[in-house]
């Protein structure tokens, strides 16, 4: 009965935290499995996958209903993924693991704390806005050379944006704050880097057993500009893709224990609906918060399995 309570609980706390931050709960389960409850790796993984395809499922139909989810989007990052998870898959053989832990837990340490500064900055850019008043002689002084200068901007800018954003324009949408209490329009770009960051987290899921959205929800906010709330909701959607067709293999493999499976499966909705609700409320910045705590304890986490003090 205990147990049962260990793995609801478990549940739990990774369909809530992977529905808030867009990575699926498989980080949380695996290690809480195998180190806690002693559960061989094979079934942890199996029961992992469901519950990582269940929370996107039951988190995605909110966040589509909220238009949160960039569909394009997330389509078109999940071609480089799947091809990088195929490669990722295929070369856990021939490749050190110890380097890989090392790279991934920097990578994914620096992440967490680029997506807080950068929704830090731009709380503090919104909160102290530029003061137009105090800069109103030096704006009437050069108002002038702005009027005649104006043209030649507007030429530069189209050009600009012809050059960065050509091709980009299908991706860029618009969501309702429910937080701000106001639509939010939002510009896409640099999909290019978006797609190899998207490879690259592909073959570190297929390496390390690791959801994408570790990678990916970084990448969407930072490189691709898009916003926080947006890139949780379309990590958690493309990670429900993936997981879909991993659990039909691990499911043919035998590796599904569903006395395992279901308790778990049910702390997981449970979590990921209030995860949900909550993702959907909080400001930018918590959920920022959030992912720096969770992406630092997941990168210590692989700096001790690199060095071999922590197994699984």
């Amino acid at each position: 009965m205990l147990i049962l309570l260990y793995l609801i609980i478990i549940g739990i706390l990774a369909g809530l935290v992977g529905s808030i931050i867009g990575i699926g709960g498989g980080v949380l389960i695996v290690p809480a499995l195998t180190l806690i409850l002693k559960v061989p790796i094979k079934y942890a993984l199996g029961t992992s996958i469901i519950c990582v395809m269940v929370t996107s499922l039951s988190t995605s139909s909110r966040f589509l209903r909220k238009n949160l989810v960039n569909i394009p989007l997330g389509l078109t990052l999940e071609i480089p993924t799947t091809i990088g998870g195929i490669i990722g898959s295929f070369s856990v053989a021939f490749l050190n693991n110890k380097i890989l832990f090392i790279i991934f837990a920097s990578f994914t340490a620096a992440a967490g704390i680029f997506v807080y500064v950068k929704n830090r900055l731009s709380l503090l850019q919104k909160k102290f806005p530029v003061n137009l008043k105090d800069n109103n002689s030096n704006n009437n002084n050069n108002n002038n050379n702005y009027n005649s200068s104006s043209n030649n901007y507007n030429n530069k800018n189209n050009n600009i944006n012809a050059n960065n954003k050509t091709g980009l324009s299908m991706f860029s949408s618009k969501y309702y704050d429910e937080n701000l209490r106001n639509e939010m329009n939002y510009k896409v770009g640099h999909t290019f880097y978006g797609g190899i960051v998207s490879f690259f987290a592909g073959i570190f899921s297929g390496l390390l057993g690791i959801g994408g959205g570790v990678l990916k929800v970084p990448a969407m906010n930072i490189i691709m500009g898009v916003p926080l709330k947006v890139a949780t909701a379309t990590s958690n959607y493309m990670i429900g893709i993936t997981a879909v067709v991993s659990s039909i293999i691990y499911f043919f493999n035998g590796y599904i224990n569903t006395g395992l499976t279901i308790p778990v499966l049910v702390g997981v909705v449970g979590g990921a609906t209030i995860g949900s609700y909550l993702a959907v409320k909080l400001k930018n910045i918590y959920i920022s918060i959030i992912i720096l705590l969770i992406f630092i304890l997941i990168s210590i986490t692989m700096f001790l399995r690199a060095f071999g003090i922590l197994s699984y």
